[in-house]
């Protein structure tokens, strides 16, 4: 077969050169699509966390669940046309039409301010004359001539851009089936976008960047626009309400405009209270014997109130720090878009410049050859989320937090956790983490992979989303009760995590070992013991393992049998298989043998006593150190001749989806699911307890409200315990196991304490 030559530099620069140039000429022809198609974009993206939970919740397909969502709002918008939308769309096309010649009726009538100033001012006792006032300013004619030379082009330009907006607000409308054609397309297909650009990054140091960036753009555009739609939304109804009541005309066109200038940062609140300003200042009727002028104040304190509370309270909680740029710099990058692309421009400038500066600060560090995401040193442990209403009402209210210069803080809300695995070297390892499960492994006798794990003698690290490079105690420290559920207090109070997952392979013996209890690991070693579980992965034919005692043998036999040298004749001998199950509560004395890989589920504890090495050698060329009168004293000897895991099956539940119940003891409960071609597991975490997942063998795509990752090999993932509704879609037949912690309160499941020194033995 010939090989295709690859192309030399000069070709790839012609190639994107060009490409880039047909792409800007496409743009440039059928600049005119650009609007509907821009408005599709960004209702797609607004509605697809409603369109993700909606579809986790009910377990849908994401293609019925966008048509649902989408018939949903074609009725709302015509249900609210056909009650205010009428008279909405009449005063808007009212004010679009007047609102440029009210501005300039508003400069000739503030010309004349002085002339329609009340004669006298009363302030309590306190009583100024207008006369007299007014001759004490000095220059007074000069420096109003000037203050009006500098409204005027800034009122007629503002009454003209406010005029589009409303304009455009209204051609929206007739535009909105198209728009919501198109949107529909985009909306159900918004899940491959992102798998698309992640992968367009072909090498994996770059496939991480691009998926950080893709975070920290989508964290500028999510909250940006969905927060401008909340606050459009209140700022509509609120203005609405307060100037009916004031009984200013066009109320409802009024409070439409307000509400679509939120599009419009810095600049949009001030034209619209302008605008509400005006239509008081110059309609000939007015509410409460008020004059023009002292009406217009009235309108003006009004709206100036509402900003107020918008700013202080709304604002800060519905968007957030989203942008993270200077109002100057947005001033200034609102007028630039107008000039550039129009209204379009002007309300997507914003967004863009900080989506800009995100990719232009990774560029610059890049550059610099500095680490591309600097670190983000992390709050204390997360409070509980509030669950009164009255915590809830407290928590809307903009607290001050202080934070130090060192400490900078980033909202990160808890998301589904991958983690780059710790790589451990045994003489008993070998390399079938790589043949048999396909990982990318280190040189050497690779015995056990830890998979998520927070102990002092292996960290993995955060491998994907904003706190990717972070350690899974950072997690913790960062999200509290949010990260580990309700069940976990005590492990969120201690700050250690529960739980270890490891891969396990066998190319030779284990040793013979056996774990503590908790009471024994407290009081020996500083930490709690391990009871632990096994899934065999892989087994090679023949391939057996030690489990218990055999029956009948004593603690004085066991003695005599290590002072004879013949451990081996009291031990039980359990051949297994691929995906066979074995249960080791601590106490059972046990080992894995050749030819055997297993995904263990254990609680967070590495401490092991040897009893039996089969006479091997150690690296250093001696007898490995053996734990025989600690493993005397733990030894469980009931636990002779235990059986396999015997799995439960589950009642039929959802379709397509077979539940197997593994294991349940006071540290976790395990359970085995298999999820048919085409079918999709529903679940939810509803802040009792985090889920360890583990694709054992498929490929699935789990998705959540705030967004979607593929599955494939043998994988883990760790769903925060306030993650909410989320699902396991299967392209094909695929195997998993879910590992959560039980309910009883009253367990002792909490690992609190470790030593640096406890012993791993293995």
């Amino acid at each position: 077969m010939n090989q295709s030559p690859p192309w030399t530099t000069a070709t790839k620069a012609i190639v994107a050169v060009s490409f880039l140039a047909l792409v800007v000429l496409v743009i440039w022809r059928f600049r005119d699509l650009a609007q509907p198609l821009v408005l599709a974009v960004l209702l797609a993206y607004i509605l697809h966390p409603v369109i993700s939970l909606i579809s986790h919740r009910l377990g849908l397909p994401r293609g019925t669940t966008v048509l649902a969502v989408y018939g949903i709002l074609t009725v709302a918008l015509l249900v609210t046309l056909s009650f205010v939308g009428v008279t909405t769309f009449q005063q808007a096309v009212t004010v679009a039409r007047n609102l440029p010649g009210w501005f300039d009726q508003a400069v000739e009538l503030l010309r004349g301010l002085p002339e329609r100033l009340p004669e006298s001012f009363a302030i309590g006792p306190l009583v100024l004359e207008r006369d007299v006032i007014l001759p004490q300013l000095p220059g007074w004619e000069e420096l109003a001539a000037q203050l009006f030379g500098l409204v005027q082009p800034i009122f007629s330009q503002g009454g003209s851009i406010a005029a589009s907006f409303v304009s455009a607000t209204v051609n929206v409308l007739g535009l909105f089936f198209l728009v919501l054609v198109v949107s529909i397309y985009i909306a159900n297909d918004i899940p491959r976008f992102g798998k698309g650009i992640s992968d367009f990054a072909h090498d994996a140091d770059y496939r991480a960047d691009a998926d950080r960036l893709m975070v920290d753009v989508s964290r500028v555009w999510g909250a940006y626009l969905r927060g401008q739609v909340v606050l459009g939304l209140v700022i509509f109804f609120v203005v609405s309400i307060v100037l009916a009541i004031l009984g200013v005309e066009n109320a409802l066109g009024l409070g439409l405009l307000s509400g679509a200038m939120e599009f419009l940062p810095v600049i949009g609140p001030l034209l619209g209270a302008g605008a509400a300003v005006v239509v008081a200042l110059t309609q000939n009727t007015t509410s409460f014997g008020l004059s023009s002028f002292e009406f217009a104040l009235v309108v003006l304190v009004a709206m100036v109130l509402i900003q107020q509370v918008e700013n202080n309270l709304l604002v800060p909680r519905i968007v957030g720090d989203a942008l993270n740029l200077h109002p100057l710099l947005v001033m200034v990058s609102v007028v630039m878009g107008a000039s550039l692309a129009g209204l379009l421009g002007a309300v997507l400038a914003a967004p863009v410049v900080a989506s800009f500066k995100v990719v232009g600060f990774y560029a610059w560090r890049k550059m610099l050859d500095l680490p591309p995401f600097p670190e983000v040193t992390l709050p204390p442990a997360a409070a509980s989320p509030p669950t009164g209403w009255l915590d809830r009402l407290r928590a809307l209210w903009p607290a001050s937090k202080k934070r130090s210069a060192d400490q900078p803080f980033i909202p990160v809300s808890p998301y589904p956790l991958q983690f780059t695995p710790v790589f451990k070297e045994t003489i008993w390892g070998g390399r079938s983490l790589e043949t048999v499960l396909g990982r990318k492994i280190p040189d050497g006798r690779v015995a056990e992979s830890w998979e998520i794990a927070a102990h002092p003698h292996g960290q993995t690290l955060i491998a994907n989303g904003l706190l990717a490079g972070q350690t899974l105690t950072d997690a913790q420290r960062r999200w509290g009760e949010a990260l580990l559920g309700s069940r976990n207090r005590r492990a969120v109070e201690s700050g250690k995590f529960p739980l270890l997952i490891k891969l396990l392979d066998a190319n030779d013996w284990l040793s013979v070992q056996v774990h503590p209890d908790d009471a024994y690991g407290l009081a020996h070693e500083g930490e709690y013991g391990k009871t632990e579980m096994w899934v065999v992965l892989h087994a090679q034919p023949g391939a057996e393992l030690i489990y218990g005692l055999r029956r009948d043998v004593t603690r004085g036999q066991f003695v005599q049998a290590v002072d004879e040298n013949r451990v081996e004749d009291v031990l039980q001998r359990v051949a297994v298989s691929k995906g066979d199950v074995v249960f080791v509560p601590a106490g059972t004395v046990h080992a894995l043998g050749p030819g055997i890989v297993v995904a263990e589920v254990q609680q967070n504890s590495d401490t092991t006593y040897r009893l039996y090495d089969w006479g091997r050698m150690g690296a250093d060329g001696k007898p490995r150190e053996l734990h025989i009168d600690r493993g005397l004293e733990v030894i469980d000897w009931q636990q002779t001749e235990p059986g396999l895991v015997v799995p439960q099956i589950a009642p039929a539940g959802q379709k397509g989806v077979g539940v197997e119940h593994l294991a349940q003891c006071p540290y976790f409960q395990t359970e085995r699911i298999l999820v048919g071609a085409g079918r999709v597991y529903t679940g939810e975490c509803t802040g009792e307890t985090f889920e360890i997942w583990a694709l054992l063998s498929g490929t699935v795509r789990l998705e959540w409200a705030g967004g979607a990752m593929d599955l494939a090999g043998v994988s883990w993932v760790l769903l925060p315990a306030s993650l909410g509704a989320f699902s396991l879609a299967s392209s094909k037949q695929s195997m998993l196991l879910r590992v959560i912690t039980p309910a009883d309160e009253n367990n002792e499941n909490r690992n609190t304490d470790f030593a640096e020194s406890a012993d791993s033995a293995d």
